[in-house]
């Protein structure tokens, strides 16, 4: 059963299944009082019928470019350690992408809206937290890091029916990053040791001759990638970070060239 306010009034309107929301029931844009309120309703005025016909032919799949996008804007401002009100402002747009999938949720009828999406959280939270929420009294850091990813890892598998080692790793994470998640997972398993990195360190593009010579040259090149993440792994090293720097350090010295 979903719910939806009526006509901006706050009456709350029941639905036996979950239906696609018409103009009729556009919220109100809120003004005044709490600002987190006020822009939720905001972003729902701009997603409802009659409201931003941009906004209103968003899905989940075209916005999430810019879930991306903003998500890399963020971590930019911070990593270059921009003022508050810019690293405020990326923030800000990272929850309005948050927001606005909430909102496309809501107004569709699939289920979920950002009041059931904020419950999830916090229950999870709670859950993940025992040391804090429950019984469990004080732990280490080192004990918490490692609850943490067990109880994340267990509630991962429940929900997919299993509990593999690379369970819960999503497909859809930058390659770089996902890499560094599986290596990281293998480790823990005790299935590799990060310390003797896998593969071969030779040329990946030695062995492309031939017909086949794009293919060779793809699969070598993978290896030689996965092998650097390993080796960053046994380093303590974050393999994407360390990418992110060395880009800068050639942009800045092009930039130097340039000048």
């Amino acid at each position: 059963m979903n719910t939806s306010d009526d006509g901006g009034n706050g009456a709350v309107v029941e639905q036996d299944a979950p239906e696609r929301i018409d103009r009729d029931d556009q919220p109100e844009g809120a003004s005044g009082g709490d600002p987190l309120e006020r822009v939720v309703q905001t972003v729902r005025r701009l997603v409802w019928p009659g409201g931003c016909a941009w906004h209103e032919a968003q899905t989940h799949e075209s916005l999430t470019p810019y879930l991306v996008e903003e998500t890399a804007e963020f971590i930019d401002a911070v990593e270059r350690a921009q003022p508050a009100g810019e690293v405020r402002g990326e923030l800000g747009d990272v929850l309005y992408q948050v927001l606005f999938h909430a909102a496309i949720a809501e107004r569709d009828g699939e289920g979920y809206d950002l009041q059931t999406v904020a419950d999830s959280l916090d229950e999870k939270l709670r859950a993940r937290h025992p040391h804090v929420f429950g019984d469990r009294g004080h732990m280490t850091v080192e004990e918490l890091n490692a609850e943490w990813q067990q109880l994340k890892e267990d509630a991962a598998g429940e929900q997919r029916g299993s509990r593999g080692v690379l369970d819960g790793i999503p497909a859809g994470m930058p390659s770089l990053a996902r890499a560094a998640k599986v290596v990281e997972r293998l480790k823990r398993a005790r299935l590799i040791n990060p310390a003797e990195a896998v593969g071969v360190d030779r040329d990946p593009l030695s062995a492309a001759l031939g017909p086949d010579a794009e293919r060779i040259a793809e699969v070598g090149i993978g290896d030689a990638l996965l092998n650097l993440v390993t080796r960053a792994n046994a380093a303590g090293v974050d393999p994407d970070r360390a990418l992110r720097g060395a880009i800068d350090r050639l942009a800045a010295r092009v930039l130097h060239q340039e000048q």
